[in-house]
């Protein structure tokens, strides 16, 4: 709850200031709240509170980038196309989204004229813990206020051929090396794009490693609500899919403080989600 609360009093504290500022200049462009933070670390549970509490003020839409997975049916197709890339055997990582759905639904938000908008919602109970697409759900345009989680949100990719060249994990064409160029279209939409006005929230874990136990408790909650998902060892083969993205572009981003174009708050996390230290830094 500690954790929902500093992120409430920091949406709180910037948002009223740029509806102001936007209002005062005529303009009519929606936020973006960006909400970046390991699997399991409350990103979603985060995101559900700020779009409750902003609602009664503004209007305000939510959603993840895992709602934005390719359906089961082209993951498997994808994975079959990318089969000698054991980190794009399912979804997960930057290359594994609907891009042309994502690029639509952004765009918009971004427009802002009146009408529906569709935002897609994905089961990860479904295909035996594998994940599927499970409907869509509509809501009013146009938006003051659009909030966005994932894990890899604000990850920049390495660019330079020395950046690229140097690190052991982009080198001799290994499977990161197109995970890393793939990185580059979800930077250039959402965080790195500087048509966007946004906030940044950073859920920062004291020890990465956290991930593992935070990913089978979902799992273990999955079972409860819905009788299906991953076991503990799907769920640790499940993440170590995932590790050298962590190993390659989580610390440059907690160290940068630099999520959002507006703020950004970074949240320090110990194994219980208690809130151990706060960082609040405006940018603009």
């Amino acid at each position: 709850m500690e954790t929902v609360e500093r992120v409430l009093q920091f949406v709180d504290k910037y948002v009223p200031l740029f509806m102001e500022r936007r209002d005062h200049g005529g303009g009519s462009e929606p936020l973006f709240v960006f909400v970046c933070g390991p699997q399991g670390s409350g990103k979603t549970f985060t995101t559900d509170a700020i779009v409750k509490h902003l609602g009664s003020k503004y209007r305000v839409a939510g959603a993840s980038i895992d709602d934005f997975y390719l359906t089961h049916e082209d993951q498997l197709k994808f994975s079959r196309t990318f089969r000698r890339n054991k980190l794009l055997q399912g979804r997960g990582l930057p290359g594994t989204h609907d891009i042309a759905l994502l690029t639509q639904c952004i765009e918009n938000v971004v427009r802002g004229k009146e009408g529906k908008l569709d935002i897609p919602t994905y089961d990860k109970s479904l295909c035996n813990g594998e994940g599927d697409r499970s409907e869509f759900r509509q809501v009013d345009l146009p938006l003051d206020v659009f909030v966005l989680e994932g894990w890899f949100l604000g990850f920049n990719p390495l660019l330079s051929k020395q950046e690229i060249n140097s690190h052991p994990l982009l080198q001799g064409g290994g499977d990161m090396v197109q995970v890393n160029a793939n990185l580059l279209f979800y930077k250039d939409l959402l965080w790195g794009n500087s048509e966007l006005k946004s906030l940044g929230v950073i859920l920062e874990a004291d020890d990465i490693k956290n991930v593992y136990q935070w990913r089978a408790e979902q799992e273990q909650e999955l079972h409860k609500l819905k009788g299906q998902g991953m076991d503990d060892d799907q769920v640790k083969k499940f993440v170590d899919r995932y590790w050298p993205c962590y190993e390659l572009y989580y610390e440059p981003l907690v160290q940068s403080e630099s999520f959002g174009s507006v703020a950004t708050l970074t949240l320090g996390l110990d194994l219980q989600r208690n809130v151990i230290s706060i960082k609040d830094r405006c940018i603009e």
